[in-house]
């Protein structure tokens, strides 16, 4: 593991060592003073990092007769070594750069500090080799001269040039000439903060949303370096540098880029390095790895042995911040997968993944929305369960009671769709078919009759259409026949999971869809489609089973629709499920207060404010009811637009509700509700009058005669 401490005198560097000190010298006027003071007075690589380039056993070490060496001859295998800096304060290269001193010490050789006279006297740095005379590090050297050449961006540090100078046998040494980047790595950060902090506090480390932020900024430049066929391989905190004025963030020291799928030289660091890569070579999936490493170094105190991070993760309960933030944890579990195919497929899919995880995260901290565009989903297609709670009260307008209890096909009618893979060989024609269900499937069929056999067998994207038809037309058998004959091994394995999920939940076998729901859920842990999908399906458990469990899935569907309404105010349908589980625990305050979160702009707005009354005051034990609670639904009815085609029978309910309450011993404080003397006699009267008005507008006679009767029956007693 690289000690924090051991950047702590180099602030532009991630190589220094636990044993090198600083110094300041006099320089020209174009140099800051307070910057020098980095440089090493004593450039000594510590012992413990000494080993033979050939063999890997220790050379260069003390022993009780005598100091380690810093050059010499490895007695195991003969290979000369050096650790010695090949130049000196004062020295010029290439007649161009005037060196400084050393900064630090990298995996391939010595970095120093340097003066480009060519250029303005401006700040470079030069990369030497380890050894002069090892042809394996001189080959390191020039490859990366070759990778480096043609990289070009604002998050990786600039290769000015490549030259060669004298080494102290009188051999040429190449140098790499790279930009001075002013300011301070991620592993100063982390030192910093530790530092900062008291001696019996928990070890401090970087808050998660900036740890994201930093590695949102880390993404596009690594994608950058694959789309080139190049694998940076060494990221870690002390190779991300951020600028003095937090304006910028680089990627430094590029000596471990290689191509993808190199078997040659690997460098790397233990403990953030992908498993695999001996047998590999550089992969995108081995960056990734190391992008995982990297987020949970900053952000968990990780376990260490024999110097570096033990690979794996801390459990929940080892590492509270992993329960705080469970999409945070997927994340991490996905991109350090033991096996590379299951991690990240790229780059950029990792980065809207952050992105997601960063936008649930500030949601949570915060309490403020941060909605985002996905993608990899649809938006929400339409709504469910908005209308489940005050449809209750369409049986005073046509005498038909509503079922109470959500539906599969509505929800899965309602969850937005997984966007078409653009390199599937079937999206072009996905984007121009119809998208009625019935027409899709004939244009689908006509399409595999005309289609090449090798192309229409090779796309996924064309059977999982169909199985979104089938199941728009209430067709799951149909749709779960096509799923069978897919393929379950394909690497986009979350499309499938999510439409065998949608099969299992019209089927009504909600572990099975829960179970596939959570797997797109860790295959895409910044996504909402999945949340509100894993909430809709826990909530159907709690309508359709009983046991000991409902509890605890009751639990799981308010978690996942807090999440999603917390974090996106428009997805009301996460909004009327948290209610709804909330209002079943009886925190009626805190369902009303998710309810009046729906913005007026919704089109669901009316329904969240009557669904609002019906919380306040329906359904509950009389002596639960305040006044407060009558007179604050009464509000909201009155609030309602004058046109709103449930506002009657809402003013019915709640003034039956005030009657019953003043029978069960209420006395008011108030003397008006809803524009009525707050009497028994007062209710009964505006009661009356709203079922009458109620029967003028039923559709059907039997009903009309009902509500007249139910008229007759609330009015007042009258005396002749």
């Amino acid at each position: 593991m690289d000690d924090p401490e051991s950047t702590r005198g180099v602030r532009f560097d991630p190589f220094a060592d636990d044993d090198e000190t600083p110094s300041s010298r006099t320089v020209p006027d174009a140099v800051h003073t307070s910057d020098l003071s980095m440089l090493l007075t004593n450039p000594v690589l510590a012992e413990h990092k000494r080993y033979c380039d050939r063999c890997k056993r220790p050379v260069g070490r003390s022993t009780a007769a005598r100091p380690g060496d810093t050059e010499g001859v490895c007695t195991h295998c003969g290979t000369v070594f050096s650790f010695a800096p090949q130049l000196e304060a004062g020295e010029l290269v290439a007649g161009q750069y005037e060196v400084l001193g050393c900064l630090a010490h990298g995996g391939v050789g010595w970095i120093y500090l340097a003066l480009d006279h060519n250029v303005s006297d401006r700040w470079v740095v030069l990369k030497g080799l380890l050894h002069s005379g090892d042809p394996v590090a001189q080959e390191v050297a020039l490859a990366e001269r070759r990778f480096l050449a043609e990289v070009t961006h604002p998050s990786i540090v600039k290769i000015y040039n490549f030259v060669e100078h004298p080494g102290i046998d009188g051999n040429p040494v190449g140098y790499i000439v790279m930009e001075y980047v002013r300011g301070r790595t991620l592993r100063d950060v982390l030192t910093e903060l530790k530092n900062e902090a008291e001696p019996d506090e928990p070890k401090p480390m970087l808050p998660v949303e900036h740890a994201i932020r930093y590695l949102l900024e880390v993404t596009p430049a690594l994608g950058y370096l694959h789309s080139m066929g190049l694998v940076y391989n060494d990221l870690k905190p002390e190779n991300i540098m951020i600028g003095d004025d937090y304006d910028q963030l680089k990627l430094i020291d590029m000596g471990a880029v290689a191509r993808i799928g190199d078997h040659g030289y690997i460098y790397g660091t233990q403990g953030y390095q992908a498993p695999e890569i001996a047998a590999t070579g550089p992969t995108v999936a081995s960056d990734i790895y190391t992008v995982g490493r990297t987020l949970a170094v900053l952000t968990l105190d990780m376990p260490t042995a024999g110097g570096c991070y033990v690979d794996g993760l801390p459990t929940p309960e080892e590492a509270p911040l992993l329960a705080e933030y469970e999409f945070y944890h997927r994340l991490l579990l996905r991109a350090t997968h033991t096996d590379p195919a299951r991690r990240f497929h790229s780059a950029e899919e990792m980065s809207t993944q952050l992105d997601g995880v960063l936008r649930e995260v500030r949601a949570q901290q915060t309490g403020s929305p941060y909605p985002g565009l996905s993608h990899r989903f649809s938006p929400q297609r339409t709504t469910f369960g908005t209308d489940l709670t005050i449809s209750r009260t369409d049986v005073y307008v046509d005498g038909h009671r509503r079922d109470e209890c959500i539906s599969a096909m509505s929800i899965v009618r309602a969850l937005p769709i997984p966007l078409v893979d653009p390199d599937d060989p079937a999206a072009p024609l996905l984007s121009v078919v119809h998208s009625r269900p019935r027409e899709l499937l004939d244009s689908l069929h006509r399409a595999r009759e005309a289609a090449d056999n090798d192309a229409a067998s090779s796309s996924i994207e064309i059977p999982l259409a169909e199985v979104r038809a089938h199941l728009d037309l209430g067709q799951p058998r149909d749709a779960a026949t096509i799923l069978e004959s897919l393929d379950h091994e394909r690497e986009d394995t979350w499309r499938v999971d999510w439409h065998t999920g949608l099969c299992a939940l019209v089927g009504g076998d909600f572990e099975a869809a829960f179970a596939r729901f959570d797997s797109v859920l860790s295959a895409l842990p910044g996504e909402e489609a999945p949340k509100l999908a894993l909430a809709a399906t826990a909530e159907m458990w709690c309508e359709y089973r009983a046991g000991e469990r409902v509890e605890q899935w009751r639990q799981t569907a308010e978690k996942y629709y807090r999440t999603v309404w917390r974090t996106d105010h428009g997805a009301v349908s996460a909004a009327f499920g948290l209610a709804r589980q909330l209002e079943h625990r009886d925190d009626r305050a805190h369902a009303v207060e998710a309810l009046d979160e729906v913005p007026p702009t919704s089109r669901h707005y009316a329904e969240a404010r009557l669904t609002s009354v019906l919380m306040l005051v329906h359904d509950r034990p009389l002596a639960e009811v305040s006044e407060q609670d009558l007179q604050e639904a009464a509000r909201r009815v009155e609030l309602l637009a004058h046109d709103e085609r449930r506002a009657l029978q809402t003013r019915v309910l709640v003034l039956g509700v005030a009657v019953d309450w003043l029978h069960a011993g209420g006395t008011p404080e108030t003397s008006r509700i809803l524009s009525v003397p707050f009497t028994e006699r007062g209710l009964r009267t505006g009661a009356e009058s709203a079922l009458r008005a109620l029967a003028r507008k039923a559709p059907e006679r039997r009903h009309r005669y009902t509500l007249v009767d139910l008229a007759n029956l609330i009015r007042p007693t009258t005396w002749l």
